[in-house]
């Protein structure tokens, strides 16, 4: 597999000097150690997902009480369903990241 030009003795020193430099940044690699892995997979922002599937919830449920087409009426059941646990996940996400920055899990009741 073909990677290229080479990189030139005057390119390859600045490399150096900035992988040195990235090297001795003690925050980076503070940040870089303390961040967990599964953060670094980006993942589908649930926010806008939400938002879109209430658009189409609210369209449908128009549409579905407009005509008694059964199909609407289904596919509007679909687009709810869709959207409550597409919520739950995104309320699952936000609570952890609270509770982690809380310090910790809340008492256990009773």
């Amino acid at each position: 597999m073909d990677e290229g030009p080479a990189l030139s003795p005057h390119e390859r020193r600045i490399l150096a000097d900035i992988e040195q430099t990235l090297e001795t940044d003690v925050e980076l690699q503070r940040t870089l150690r303390s961040t967990p892995r599964r953060r670094l997979i980006a993942r589908p922002p649930l926010a806008g997902i939400i938002c879109a599937l209430a658009v189409l919830c609210l369209g449908l449920l128009v549409a579905a009480a407009a005509t008694p087409s059964p199909t609407l009426i289904w596919c509007f059941a679909l687009a709810w369903v869709s959207l409550l646990g597409t919520t739950a996940l995104h309320l699952r996400g936000w609570y952890s990241k609270r509770r982690a920055r809380s310090g910790g899990a809340p008492p256990d009741r009773p």
